[in-house]
């Protein structure tokens, strides 16, 4: 059973304060490498480095720095001298090594590069030049593949022999130009014939990406067909690497997780930015939108200031109106945003998705504003005014609703991620028309209202 991290926590920093280095070796030598992982980010960097510089076994530091998140694995790497870090990322997959050499600046990635060995540094660049949330970015190299001519015997053997992949779900099929042909799951090659070819039991219709595909587009193949591990192709077809589960499901976690941040108007950069000038550079454009947004809000207020002069009891609902309104804009919108980011929803869904919105933005807007109408009779006895809040109320509702289901389609259409239409764009809009909606309205049936 694995420790509580608090417990690990609290146990590390008193054996580190009294200098207990060889308990300390023995209690992370039976940690799994994430928990270690896991354990350092807590720590503060004094303790980190502290704990860093106890461990010894190449291969097990290589596997705990593949675990950490990239703030913790950047301060790791300053307190590293170029020799260390080449020794170090020589022992991880090339991918993880690709993505490492890609966080540091041109200058030291070079000089990491070239203390590698041409051979290992070339493998890497090859990576490199692929972007980093391409198939071609998070795939990996490691993977088993065989010419189609062989036999179901030379297979076997070979797959016996095979010590360095690290994983084999399928085994891919290749011909002379190693172009992908086929694919044969470890069953299927157990039950054939020895004598059989790879040729005659492979299955030819093979499910692939290529390798300057969107992450995005991979996780959903991997989701919609059910498999272990996708093949990766350039675009000669031929066979450069697999994605499998694993690096998946860290892909839907990090685009779920970059969606919500840009839902917040934030990004998941300012995780690992340690500068608060940096960070604020981050907020600062969503809440200028959110400032020109209320602005516009101001503005229709100040334009209809006779109004609200002449029945001061307006204002009371101001408030409520902008907020329910908010509301059901953000709950379209995230349906459509989250629907649109995990394919379940294409662009030709827009019209039928928001005639649905449509339908329960009136519901919703007939029971809230039957309702408000109701709570502002009791505040204020003015029938006509009741009626202006609750049917303001109505049409800010539907009006949000739809918005939020055009606006991250419009987004896509342009190519933008609709997930920016979350936050500030949908509030604002929703805002400034529920406030010129029902002050409109005040303003036009006034002489009945006084």
């Amino acid at each position: 059973m694995i420790p509580k991290l608090d417990i690990l926590l609290n146990a590390t920093r008193k054996l580190i304060r009294k200098d207990a280095s060889a308990n300390l070796i023995k209690m992370v030598a039976k940690l799994h490498p994430a928990d270690t992982a896991e354990l350092l980010k807590h720590l503060n960097p004094s303790e980190r480095i502290y704990l860093f510089d106890l461990l010894t076994d190449k291969e097990e530091i290589a596997k705990i720095f593949g675990e950490l998140d990239v703030m913790t694995r950047t301060e790791m790497l300053e307190h590293m001298n170029d020799r260390s870090i080449s020794d170090l990322l020589m022992e991880m997959p090339h991918e993880d090594v690709a993505d490492i050499i890609g966080e540091m600046s041109e200058e030291v990635a070079q000089k990491i590069l070239g203390s590698m060995g041409s051979a290992y540094s070339q493998e890497i660049e090859k990576l490199l030049k692929y972007e980093k949330d391409t198939a071609g970015g998070i795939m990996t190299k490691d993977f088993f593949a065989l010419s189609e001519d062989i036999t179901v015997q030379k297979a076997i053997d070979q797959l016996r022999a095979a010590e360095h992949v690290e994983t084999i779900f399928y085994i891919y099929v290749v011909d002379r130009q190693q172009k992908l042909v086929g694919v044969v799951s470890l069953r299927k090659l157990i039950i054939s014939s020895l004598n059989s070819t790879l040729k005659q039991i492979m299955t030819t219709d093979v499910i692939y990406v290529k390798a300057f595909e969107d992450q995005e587009d991979v996780a959903r193949i991997v989701e919609k067909y059910n498999i272990l591990a996708v093949p990766v192709v350039d675009r000669f077809n031929k066979l450069v690497g697999i994605i499998t589960v694993d690096d998946v499901i860290d892909v839907i976690r990090e685009e779920a997780t970059e969606d919500i941040y840009m839902m917040a108007g934030t990004s998941s950069e300012e995780l690992f930015e340690r500068s608060v000038w940096k960070i604020t550079s981050l907020r600062l454009p969503w809440l200028m939108i959110s400032l020109v947004g209320e602005t516009c809000s101001g503005l229709i207020m100040k334009f209809y200031h006779g109004t609200i002069q002449s029945v001061i009891a307006v204002t009371f609902f101001i408030p409520m109106i902008m907020a329910l309104g908010g509301n059901v804009g953000n709950q379209s919108q995230t349906i459509v945003v989250r629907g649109l980011g995990i394919g379940k929803i294409i662009e030709e869904d827009m019209w039928k998705i928001l005639f649905k919105q449509l339908q329960i933005g009136l519901a919703m807007g007939v029971i809230a504003g039957g309702s408000v109408a109701a709570i502002s009779l009791l505040i204020q006895t003015n029938y006509m005014l009741c009626f202006v809040v609750g049917f303001s109320l109505l049409i800010s509702i539907t009006l949000s609703g739809s918005m939020g289901v055009l606006t991250p389609f419009l987004l896509k259409k342009l190519n933008i991620d609709p997930a920016v239409a979350a936050g500030p764009f949908i509030s604002n809009f929703n805002d400034v028309t529920g406030i010129f909606i029902y002050l409109g309205l005040v303003t036009f049936l006034l002489y009945y209202i006084k």
